[in-house]
């Protein structure tokens, strides 16, 4: 489902990674400098792809129970390289945590969002 994102500044991730849950790609996201709670109850997203030409990047505007949003980077040459990997190329889930990849245990916070798809920008060229 898509919206209009109203965000003043969006979030670069730290680290990232691709694997696997139940046969669907899953798109693990590192995002220390996310302000928010990874305990917020989600009810309901909301969510968009904008191609930022000047910065060569996709970003992932994200809005939560019709309330709080954020905005994940993907620039060509940090982040972006994760959209690149065929899992990208169908429907994934993105899930984001605080923790650095390394720290991750059974119990560490993190936001799930199931079923997001990219429609890659003419204008990008990636």
């Amino acid at each position: 489902m898509t919206y209009s994102p109203k965000l003043s500044e969006a979030h670069i991730p730290y680290d990232g990674g691709w694997t696997e849950e139940d046969g669907t790609p899953v798109l693990l996201l590192s995002v220390p400098t996310i302000q928010f709670k990874m305990n917020t109850n989600l009810h309901k997203f909301s969510y968009t792809w904008l191609f930022e030409k000047e910065m060569n990047a996709y970003v992932l505007c994200i809005r939560l129970n019709n309330q709080e949003e954020f905005g994940l980077i993907f620039s060509q040459k940090e982040a972006g390289v994760l959209l690149l990997d065929a899992d990208a190329y169908g429907e994934f889930t993105v899930v984001v945590t605080k923790e650095h990849i390394e720290n991750l245990k059974d119990d560490t916070p993190y936001l799930s969002f199931p079923k997001i798809s990219l429609t890659r920008s003419l204008l990008a060229g990636w």
